[in-house]
């Protein structure tokens, strides 16, 4: 799978991948090849933002997977790896796809409004720092979990840092660190009304 692959596909990618039985975080991922590190990227970030968060500690183990795969960008490695414990992880079958159904209708307004803009915010010396504002974003998903909207909205806002990478559309990368800094300022808001409600 090549980087101007769109969203949609990697979606339909990830529908096709599941069977009738629970499928298995290496299926996934495997789908989309040996040299495919943004996709593999996209996966678990767009996951964490789908019903499939609910499962308890689901969105952690996206966070991690969202972190080691981010790191390796950074280093400009093109194959993804992850470890066991996490490529074994597998995920209930029906929610899966239902979860795909949804992440499908978005996908589909994300292909058709993207567009090649602003690309030196996602190219060249940008990219290391773009893997590495995820990489720091999603280490503080496990820490977020329980706070309502933090752990969607980090993975929205690594979803679209690593689509504005995809599509050479500084735009989206733009959105997505807004939609980072957001999360990371929502649990100081929740913090400060609960303080005023309590004084």
């Amino acid at each position: 799978m090549q980087q101007e692959t769109p969203v949609s596909d990697i979606v339909d990618k990830i529908d096709e991948t599941v069977t009738d039985d629970n499928v298995r975080a290496e299926e996934l991922l495997g789908a989309f090849g040996h040299s495919a590190l943004l996709p593999t990227l996209i996966v678990p970030a767009l996951l964490v933002t789908s019903p499939l968060s609910a499962i308890p500690f689901f969105s952690s183990l996206c966070g991690i997977a969202i972190v080691l795969i981010a790191i390796q960008g950074v280093f400009g490695r093109a194959q993804p790896w992850l470890p066991q414990f996490l490529r074994r992880r597998r995920l209930p079958a029906e929610k899966t796809h239902n979860a795909t159904k949804t992440m499908g209708r978005v996908a589909g307004w994300l292909d058709a409004v993207t567009h090649q803009r602003l690309q030196f915010l996602v190219v060249g010396p940008a990219r290391p720092v773009i893997y590495l504002i995820c990489a720091l974003a999603a280490s503080m998903i496990p820490l977020l979990e329980l706070v309502p909207m933090s752990s969607s909205l980090i993975g929205a806002g690594v979803s679209l840092l690593a689509i504005g990478m995809l599509a050479r559309d500084g735009i989206f990368a733009v959105v997505g660190f807004l939609f980072v800094c957001s999360a990371m300022a929502l649990p100081w808001f929740i913090f400060a009304q609960g303080s005023a409600l309590l004084t």
